[in-house]
């Protein structure tokens, strides 16, 4: 039962894909029929029409069923609005921390001194 749901969905993804050729091959297998039956300029016979006012039709109406369901897949967005509940709550004032448990800077840093180590190679030429 799941293989023949799957075939079915491939193949009705494979017919939308192909809609516009399977609308060619239909008006090639059924040229004759169309001229006879649906061509709009079968009277003008120097157009030489035979049926392709026909096929450029239907292949507008594919386009434009093609790009309204475009459109209404673009419609229907969704907005995921995503936030974090707080698991706990901080203490709204910190306890103070006494300035003798950090020490001040033991040594004065100068950028003159990495500048002396740090530095491109140099070429001579």
């Amino acid at each position: 039962m799941k293989r023949a749901a799957t075939i079915l969905l491939l193949f009705v993804m494979l017919l939308q894909v192909f809609s516009k050729v399977m609308i060619v091959v239909d008006y090639q297998a059924n040229r004759n029929y169309i001229i006879e039956f649906f061509c709009i300029n079968k009277n003008k016979p120097e157009l030489h029409c035979n049926g392709k006012c026909y096929l450029a039709k239907k292949l507008k109406k594919a386009e434009q069923a093609e790009n309204k369901a475009a459109d209404s897949n673009q419609k229907q967005k969704f907005e995921i609005n995503l936030y974090c509940q707080a698991l706990f709550l901080l203490p709204s004032v910190l306890p103070a921390v006494p300035d003798s448990s950090f020490p001040p800077y033991p040594f004065s840093h100068s950028s003159q001194e990495m500048v002396s180590i740090f530095h491109p190679p140099q070429f001579t030429v």
